[in-house]
């Protein structure tokens, strides 16, 4: 009995004129495979290197947006407050977040970056873009611009599909 064919974990490689006959839902595959690998990929190891889980790394890019409240951590990451709490408590320790009295509910403590939280996000950043870069300056000029409009484009959109969710 022959054992049943196994699907790769991600899509097999086509050739650029493979690829160009496809329409846009399937090469979404494609293009999420290049976007794990030179960028979540990298990112991921950074965070390993630094001792930094995925979820601390994404209240540090919220709290880069604007301040906090541990509610909102906690719905942003659709976890419990407890668990949150739990989270910021360790970046708190290390001295990446601050936590002060919230002047609008004297109930709830307001999050904020520290200076050294500040540059810990802003290092995050070139990690995962950096790789990016280097796949995107394989294109020619004219369509690096093309990609640089349509991404525009992309972000542009974002806000408008979810209005109520935080930049991260």
């Amino acid at each position: 009995m022959e054992a049943p064919e196994q699907q790769a974990p991600y899509p097999r490689r086509k050739s650029r004129e493979e690829l160009e006959t496809l329409s846009l839902s399937e090469l979404f595959p494609y293009w999420s495979h290049v976007l794990w690998q030179t960028g979540m990929v990298p990112m991921l190891q950074h965070l390993l290197q630094i001792n930094l889980t995925m979820s601390e790394s994404q209240v540090l890019r919220q709290l880069h947006q604007r301040p906090l409240t541990i509610a909102d951590v906690a719905a942003s990451l659709a976890i419990t407050q407890s668990a949150a709490s739990r989270a910021v408590d360790r970046l708190v320790r290390d001295g990446y977040v601050s936590r002060t009295e919230n002047p609008v509910d004297r109930r709830q403590k307001q999050l904020r970056l520290t200076t050294s939280g500040t540059a810990l996000v802003e290092d995050l950043n070139p990690g995962f873009t950096s790789q990016l870069a280097r796949l995107v300056a394989r294109l020619s000029v004219e369509e690096q611009e093309q990609f640089r409009r349509l991404v525009a484009h992309m972000v542009a959109a974002y806000p408008d599909e979810t209005a109520d969710a935080p930049l991260a």
